[in-house]
């Protein structure tokens, strides 16, 4: 199995913060922006490359003779949705949402509420909302119409037990096969994601930057887990770098 995880493109929260350097206006779940379309349609193109031909059967660890991604997975936060429309739309596969894959804390916004200030969330988008606009987009079974997201700002005491379930999940449908599994992932997430792929001391604090539409490939091969390579933005010409 080779995972590959993607970064959604950059959403109005990330633009909010790279020129302003605050979340002051930030949006509970933000939409793409105009570079992030970019972004998501170049990561695609380089995604759905041919690559040359060594001859059947040969893997290289920068993906030279192409990807061949087989499986296609998303967050159900709409940054994350629209970033794997664009790439499932290029590749012509389905794109599979699953709710654990969010970024940590939830849809959420500092509000005051009752005379008290704090994070309070915010409902996600119902079943009809994605069924309407996405239509390559396959929801989980729980997805209602009363949004899939339903309590307050996630605890930060979950995000370690949320990412283990995360990984267990794929494991579980892909772990000895051949697979090549396509995630569209969230940079606070992955930190988590990463610490328990590689056994990382999770009591001492780190951060993993990636960037917006970069790919970091992780191979599974027998007994041993290869990071063949991180925040890959080689396709990303410098002015969509964010």
């Amino acid at each position: 199995m080779q995972l590959y995880f993607i970064r959604h493109a950059q959403s109005i929260n990330n633009a909010l913060w790279q020129e302003n350097g605050h979340n002051n206006d930030r949006k509970a779940d933000p939409l793409i922006t105009e570079i992030g379309k970019q972004q998501a349609e170049r990561v695609a193109a380089f995604l759905s490359e041919s690559g040359l031909d060594l001859g059947q059967g040969w893997v290289g660890p920068k993906n030279v003779c192409g990807f061949g991604i087989t499986h296609l997975y998303c967050s159900l936060m709409e940054r994350a949705v629209q970033t794997g429309t664009i790439i499932a739309d290029q590749l012509g596969l389905g794109l599979i949402a699953k709710v654990d894959l969010h970024e940590t804390g939830g849809i959420f916004l500092k509000e005051v509420i009752n005379g008290q200030e704090g994070y309070y969330g915010s409902p996600g988008h119902n079943r009809q909302y994605f069924e309407s606009r996405y239509p390559r987009l396959i929801l989980p079974a729980e997805i209602d119409e009363s949004g899939w997201w339903k309590q307050d700002l996630e605890p930060r005491e979950a995000y370690l037990p949320r990412a283990k379930h995360v990984l267990d999940d794929l494991m579980k449908s892909h772990a000895g096969t051949e697979d090549r599994v396509g995630v569209i992932i969230h940079g606070g997430i992955f930190k988590y994601i990463f610490e328990i792929l590689f056994d990382f001391n999770t009591e001492k604090e780190f951060t993993i930057f990636v960037n917006n539409c970069s790919i970091t490939r992780i191979d599974f091969i027998e007994d041993k887990t290869l990071l063949m390579y991180l925040n890959r933005i080689d396709f990303l010409p410098p002015e969509l770098i964010t």
